[in-house]
């Protein structure tokens, strides 16, 4: 479903899942030390020109499971952060095809998986510090905030009220979070270095695969931001590497959350397409998710038509018989 407000999340999603999923992903950030709360009066005009505003959105995943996730609207850093600087490769629609072929003809095992909390594992260096942003936290966000951590930071001192009454807390992000223009090359940057000192090599053509010889046999890690895509023919290989990526990037939290969900066998659900490797040799591709939503458009379409119809010339009548035989 698409992504609601807290207020929105609380009446459709009820407010006991809805906090909880908050509390998680304010909780997350937090312990990863993320958050260096900040007095607006200690700020320089440059500086308070250039604060984010951060939203908060929940979502029921197919699961059932009620995710929260801290958004920034990285919008108001076109200004000053130019579209080079912005930008982070993605893998290359025709990687992921030739390389789920060559997966299936050489009977590789196949592991897919995300790399959990990908932006915020992201600690902007020194040598990056101008992309530290500063971020303006509003409302309920700030109470469950304090709560999380009452006495580490001691948020609560840099917390202040506006004039509608709205608490508000402005603090400096050490590391990326997701909405900001830098967070997804600078997560890029940290993946990249990471296969590079495990002994991958990129590929020249993507930038998104990289490959390395295990065994004599190839193994080959095709991502697309923080969902990946790992093959070899040995399956303790492809388990190898997940053990790698879990010490590399996983941290559990006492909550169960922040571990790496990672799918095994022949059928595997990747950036939106299905890929079923369970005929020998061969690799299928099917998208019902995005079929499905077609579907309903279509049919949402062609409901309105009809309500329209009895105001519209009856010369018109042809197109709905049109729409209900090919829908049929």
């Amino acid at each position: 479903m698409a992504q609601l407000s807290m207020k929105s999340g609380a009446a459709k999603l009820d407010e006991l899942p809805t906090t909880a999923a908050v509390e998680a992903e304010m909780k997350q950030i937090h312990l990863r030390n993320t958050f260096v709360p900040k007095h607006w009066n200690n700020l320089s005009t440059k500086q308070k020109d250039k604060i984010l505003e951060a939203f908060m959105f929940v979502e029921k995943k197919k699961s059932g499971q009620v995710k929260g996730r801290l958004v920034v609207n990285g919008k108001m850093q076109r200004g000053h952060i130019s579209k080079d600087e912005a930008s982070s490769p993605t893998a290359h629609s025709e990687s992921i095809m030739l390389t789920g072929v060559i997966d299936a003809m050489e009977g590789r095992d196949v592991a897919t998986g995300d790399i959990p909390n990908a932006f915020v594992g992201v600690v902007v260096t020194d040598e990056d510090k101008d992309y530290r942003v500063l971020i303006r936290l509003r409302g309920r966000v700030v109470d469950i905030l304090c709560k999380i951590a009452p006495d580490v930071y001691k948020y609560k001192r840099y917390v202040t009220v506006n004039k509608k009454g709205e608490k508000t807390l402005i603090v400096q992000c050490m590391n990326a979070l997701y909405g900001t223009m830098v967070a997804s090359l600078l997560y890029y940057k940290k993946f990249v270095k990471s296969l590079k000192r495990n002994g991958f090599k990129m590929n020249p053509y993507d930038p998104c695969v990289a490959n390395k010889t295990v065994d004599g046999k190839v193994l080959t890690v095709c991502f697309h931001v923080d969902d990946v895509k790992i093959s070899h023919v040995s399956s303790k290989v492809v388990d190898d590497t997940i053990d790698w990526l879990r010490k590399e990037y996983e941290v559990i939290f006492e909550d169960g959350t922040g571990a790496m969900k990672v799918q095994r066998g022949k059928v595997h659900t990747y950036l939106g397409m299905v890929l079923d490797f369970t005929t020998k040799g061969e690799m299928r591709i099917t998208m019902p998710k995005q079929i499905e939503d077609v579907l309903k458009t279509y049919d949402e379409a062609l409901s309105l038509i009809e309500e329209q119809l009895p105001k519209v010339d009856k010369g018109f009548v042809w197109l709905r018989r049109e729409l209900v035989a090919r829908r049929r």
